[in-house]
């Protein structure tokens, strides 16, 4: 009889048990989840500013050899190219965090019943800063944000750098038609991929 009733005991305990256990597993998932996209934010946070070191060491190393050479002001036509390429790439990771980062505030947190308020908060706290006292600071995604900067601004200073010192060289004498005509398509070019770069940077300035 104690046997039975311990037994008994046993499975009732389990019982009761069984669905508190069963109520954590949805909550011990989402966690996990929010754990899994921390670690994803970290790791394109990361690929982010190696995709900037790249672009500044990339524009430096060609600078350098077109001012080394007298006639290599072609060279940096290059440049806005690279630019386009890696401030996509930047942009593109730049728009998977914001996207991580509106599912936390608006779908995870709110099935944790908000006990993941950061991103809330955060949001609360920073607003866009669109107006001319605004230009200078962080959170204005502006043509003087430094991020910008180092991929627009740079992609218009060397088509403007490339423009004064082709025609400086050219004018003492007047070469080829096809060496004016591939220049000018190149720098049409590399204008249309900073134009591009412009507008992408003018979407990714939203929340």
């Amino acid at each position: 009889m104690d046997s039975q009733a311990g037994s008994t005991g046993t499975q009732a305990s389990r019982s009761f048990s069984t669905p508190d256990a069963e109520a954590q597993v949805p909550a011990q998932i989402m966690l996990a989840e929010y754990a899994a996209l921390r670690t994803e934010v970290d790791r394109r946070a990361t690929i982010q500013w190696n995709v900037l070191a790249l672009q500044l060491t990339s524009a430096s190393v060609i600078a350098s050899l077109a001012i080394s050479h007298a006639s290599g002001a072609a060279l940096l036509l290059v440049i806005p190219l690279s630019s386009y390429m890696l401030g996509s790439r930047y942009i593109l990771h730049d728009f998977h965090l914001k996207l991580i980062s509106r599912y936390i505030r608006d779908s995870l947190s709110e099935r944790l019943q908000g006990h993941l308020a950061w991103e809330n908060w955060k949001t609360s706290q920073l607003t866009a800063d669109t107006g001319p006292q605004g230009w200078l600071t962080p959170t204005a995604w502006n043509l003087l944000h430094p991020t910008r900067l180092a991929f627009e601004g740079v992609a218009w200073l060397a088509l403007l750098t490339a423009a004064l010192a082709t025609a400086y060289s050219w004018r003492d004498y007047a070469p080829a038609w096809g060496l004016i005509l591939g220049f000018a398509l190149l720098w049409i070019l590399g204008a249309l991929a900073a134009y591009f770069l412009h507008r992408s940077f003018n979407r990714a300035a939203g929340p």
